[in-house]
């Protein structure tokens, strides 16, 4: 083995004694984390540029001066987490011309030895002709003749195309063009620098330096199209090490380019005669991200340790009986003294009395002590303990029916306790946490025996979009020791935790991908469903409820299907639904029945011929009601509830004793995600998930598909406006094609016996990027997070951007803007913070012209603000400012121009606080100092003349007055005769 220190290759093998050589490597975007700036369509493909590098490095190795053709076969899409393995292989020259091929493979850490794929294959020569004349004359620069682009509109153009290039792939500096060709001067990333020794040519550098072929329009791009790098021919490297380079591109034939790139001196550095850029279908990339498994995802639990630090913090309790502190809660909590609260009203109560903030407040939601966070008896300790009070039993008392209610009992308590802890400003100096008992599952065998509670995680997580760094939300079990490490916990920034047998475990999104030698491991199959039994399908006449109808047909052969909505043959398109599906062989019966009325549910399934016996479930049913959650209504909330929550559980006990081969809940990703302004929704899908969890539990069949966005419009969906849509898709999640989710949905068929959960969509990680790039991480879901490479370092903005915001940069982050703000005048910091309001309020409304288009005096309802949009202006401008701000940010300052100044107030106050704070510091330094210095120190005569000004200063007496403070001595003569401990007691008496 031959071992040389290159950025993406650890060594090369001889082959069998013979000349063929083996170069083996691997890159992740945790070793490589610039690869993440190299994204299309949302996918992020590794550049073909690498691929130059990797053949380039294999000529060198094998005493080849020039990669005589290189064919790209099949991109590379490099997975959000885990690695890839990389082997190049260099075949021994058989015909004595000293050419030899060379062929690239890869395959995903996680993926069998069998599974290699080719992405590449080219031929390495050795011809000795000196390097090519450069094509232009090398001392003027750029070329006089030529005309200069616009940079930043190229990118525009790129971002436009769908090629999404992050600040590692941005290095062009200068674009100039003429008839047929373009000139470019690029530069590596400051921040890569230090890596280019170890690259033949930095591909980033390359990649960039081609980047001018879109300038010169020298390759047109066909509609719904990307093109990518597919044939490269003539690639000669003549210098390595290379930062800068200057190039010209220009036409090689039908769409293909040719590159000439010198250093800054006009020495050669690269020649290519010709570059061929293929189109590729848009569609055809996402299938290949799917086929890398990163459309199926499931919620993991990762173990995390304790964080040090302090846990002396004010705790409170609401929840419990009796307020005020008491050390008897000890054994129920791991703090002491504690207060203790019934409910959020009586600590506002005692706040008003004059009791100190607690830093910390629990909202006991745990089964075990029986009460709600309002501190009534909570009718969800167990599923016999029911009220009547809102209709829940009244189909006759069944556990399902009382159950529902109880769900929604809860569900309408957890939204009244935020309300009511949002409608208070105080406690924004406090954070709310959540405790439930065993209302959510950590792994894919756990069951979840409180189902009552399970809709709060999901509304505690749209909570938490809404209004970040309020509430934590924490699931324990009943283990004595994982209360007590509530404190441990708690020490951490993690808003989602739970804790088993002591152990601190947070949640993350994580791809489902083949596990390692399944294919020898003989894996639970997938579902299979019996020709001769009965489907039901729940919302069947929906927009989704008919493409999965037709789909089980005649994808999974099932020939006889019930379909049940409220509407039934009345609704719109049913008849053709019904002729369709009839026309492929099915057997189908369309009743209309609410699902939530277990009576008339159970009259359907008692139909059912015996025949033919139901033996599989899919309930797609569904309704949206979207709202923030200080909107939310208990009537808000039981229209969504019921026709996810009171089906599902009527379903489930209907068909307990049935044996069905599937049991599928259509739930969302809202409430994984925590989607703002779907609580209620939300709600209502982490309930469907932990049902699936207790059916498995129980040994029943049972998988909740938490799906992302599907691209037609739906009952559901088909109210989104295009701004919804936009806010979506910045948050992460894509339209799926029908195509796309009916795949996903196979798939997760086959999965559903070993995973109970399933996330199925498209995740926009590029837009995430952008959004963690731009507004930092707060910005992304919290459990979405993990899929992305650590932020990399930003460049700084030159000296000319500061003051105005500009359409290309990130917005200045909390400290930047501070320091930014430092020093100026009132004019200037006005002016750069209206800049930083019109750029955010630009974002959140996708304004194609940007800040500019942002009329500072419009008031904001005028340009289509809503109560979400104003949620994320908030949100946004809390994490450029690093100030709380009020959730009525834009209704209290109704334009941008007022909540500019109402930052600019805020900021001003807060600089003023850091400055008493700076000066009572130098009081405390000063009082240091006086301490070593001995009596006779002459630096006392320099501490008394400032002391005498600091006097001044606080407009105490001047030497010489008389007063209540100094009317026997004058300062000077009390200074004289003053002790250490008597200078410090005459400072505290002056402030």
């Amino acid at each position: 083995m031959e071992w040389a220190d290159h950025g993406f290759l650890g060594g090369a093998l001889s082959v069998g004694g013979s000349r063929s050589l083996l170069l083996a490597g691997q890159l992740s975007l945790a070793s490589h984390a610039w690869l993440a700036d190299h994204a299309v369509s949302g996918t992020v493909l590794l550049p073909g540029t690498v691929f130059v590098e990797l053949a380039l490095h294999s000529a060198a190795t094998t005493g080849c001066t020039q990669v005589e053709e290189l064919r790209l076969e099949a991109p590379l899409v490099v997975p959000a987490r885990g690695g890839v393995r990389l082997q190049v292989i260099v075949d021994d020259s058989d015909d004595g011309s000293g050419r030899r091929s060379v062929s690239v493979f890869s395959r995903d850490d996680s993926a069998t030895e069998s599974a290699w794929t080719r992405h590449a294959v080219g031929i390495l020569a050795s011809p000795s002709a000196p390097a090519p004349a450069v094509p232009w004359p090398t001392d003027v620069w750029p070329p006089s003749d030529a005309a200069p682009v616009d940079v930043a509109d190229l990118y525009e153009r790129f971002a436009a195309l769908d090629y999404e290039y992050g600040e590692a792939f941005t290095g062009l500096q200068g674009v100039w063009r003429r008839d047929g060709e373009v000139f470019a001067e690029v530069r590596l990333s400051d921040r890569l620098t230090a890596e280019a020794i170890s690259f033949r040519l930095h591909p980033a550098l390359l990649d960039a330096a081609l980047q001018g072929w879109l300038a010169g329009d020298l390759v047109a791009v066909p509609e719904d199209t990307v093109l990518l790098p597919f044939a490269w021919q003539g690639i000669v490297l003549h210098a390595t090490g290379a930062d800068t380079l200057r190039v010209r591109i220009g036409r090689a034939g039908d769409s293909a380019v040719s590159l000439y790139a010198v250093d800054p001196a006009g020495a050669p550095v690269l020649s290519l005669d010709a570059l061929v850029l293929r189109p590729l279908g848009r569609e055809r990339l996402g299938l290949t991200a799917e086929s890398a498994g990163g459309a199926l995802y499931r919620v993991g639990w990762r173990r995390r340790a304790a964080v040090a630090g302090s846990v002396d913090q004010r705790w409170a309790v609401v929840g419990e009986d009796g307020t005020g502190s008491s050390e008897a809660a000890a054994p129920r909590w791991p703090v002491a003294p504690v207060a203790l609260h019934a409910d959020v009203d009586s600590l506002r109560a005692a706040l008003d009395a004059g009791e100190e903030l607690p830093t910390v407040v629990l909202a006991d939601f745990r089964t075990t002590t029986g009460r709600r966070a309002d501190g009534s008896r909570a009718v969800g300790a167990s599923a016999g303990q029911g009220a009547r009070g809102d209709g829940a039993a009244a189909d006759g008392g069944s556990a399902s029916a009382v159950r529902a209610g109880t769900v929604r009992t809860e569900t309408r308590a957890g939204v009244d306790l935020l309300q009511r802890w949002l409608s208070d400003e105080r406690f924004v100096a406090a954070r709310l946490v959540v405790v439930t008992e065993r209302a959510v599952a950590t792994g894919p065998d756990e069951d979840v025996p409180d189902l009552d509670h399970a809709g709060l995680w999901g509304l505690l997580r749209s909570a938490q979009s809404e209004h970040p760094d309020r509430f934590v939300l924490v699931d324990v079990d009943a283990d004595a020791s994982s209360i007590a490490a509530l404190p441990a916990a708690l020490t951490g920034d993690a808003p989602q935790l739970a804790v088993r047998a002591g152990g601190i475990l947070v949640p993350e999104i994580e791809p489902v991908r083949p596990e390692a030698g399944t294919e020898q491991a003989d894996p639970e199959p997938g579902v299979v469903l019996d020709p001769e039994g009965t489907v039901l399908l729940t919302g069947a006449t929906g927009t989704l409820g008919g493409l999965l109808a037709r789909h089980l047909v005649t994808t999974h052969g099932v020939r006889r299907l019930l379909l049940i909505s409220r509407s039934g043959p009345d609704a719109a398109h049913a008849g053709r639904l019904t002729g369709e599906l009839t026309g492929l062989g099915a057997d189908v019966t369309l009743a209309a029945c609410d699902a939530t009325d277990r009576a008339a549910l159970a009259g359907v399934l008692g139909d059912i011929p015996a025949e033919h016996p139901l033996t599989a479930v899919v309930h797609v049913a569904g309704v949206l009601d979207d709202g923030a959650v200080q909107a939310l209504t208990p009537e808000r909330i039981d229209a969504v509830l019921r026709p996810k929550v009171d089906a599902a559980l009527h379903l489930h006990e209907l068909t307990a004793g049935l044996p069905l081969a599937a049991f599928v809940l259509f739930s969302g990703a809202a409430g994984i995600l925590g989607r703002p302004g779907q609580a209620n929704y939300a709600a209502a899908n982490t309930f469907l998930d932990a049902l699936a969890q207790h059916r498995r539990a129980l040994g029943l069949p049972g998988v909740s598909l938490a799906w992302g966005l599907w691209e037609p419009a739906s009952d559901m969906t088909g109210h989104l406006a295009e701004k919804d849509l936009r806010r979506m898709r910045r948050s992460g999640i894509a339209p799926m094609t029908v195509e796309e989710g009916l795949a996903l949905f196979d798939r997760a068929l086959d999965r559903a016996g070993n995973e109970p959960v399933l996330v199925p969509a498209r995740l926009d990680l590029a837009a995430l990027r952008r959004e963690q790039a731009a507004n930092g991480p707060g910005a992304v879901p919290v459990l979405l997070r993990a899929l992305l490479p650590p932020a990399p370092l930003r460049r700084a903005a030159p000296t000319s951007a500061v003051g105005e915001a500009s359409a290309s940069a990130a917005p200045p982050q909390p400290d930047e803007l501070r320091g930014q703000l430092a020093g100026k005048d009132a004019q200037a910091r006005a002016r750069q913070l209206l800049g930083l309001v019109r750029t955010h309020v630009a974002a959140v409304l996708a304004l194609e012209e940007r800040a500019a288009g942002v009329d500072p005096g419009r008031p904001f309802r005028e340009v289509g603000f809503d109560s979400l949009t104003a949620v994320e202006l908030r949100n946004r401008l809390g994490s450029a400012t690093g100030l709380r701000l009020a959730p009525s940010l834009v209704f209290d300052h109704p334009t941008p121009l007022a909540v500019a100044e109402h930052l600019g107030d805020r900021l001003a106050a807060e600089g003023t606080a850091d400055e008493g704070a700076a000066a009572l510091s130098g009081l405390d330094a000063l009082a240091s100092a006086l301490g070593g210095m001995g009596g006779d120190d002459v630096r006392r005569d320099i501490v008394r003349r400032r002391l005498e000004e600091l006097l001044a200063l606080v407009g105490g007496p001047t030497p010489g007055a008389t007063g209540d403070g100094l009317a026997d001595a004058t300062v000077a003569e009390r200074l004289d005769a003053a002790s250490d401990d008597e200078l410090f007691t005459l400072i505290e008496e002056q402030l």
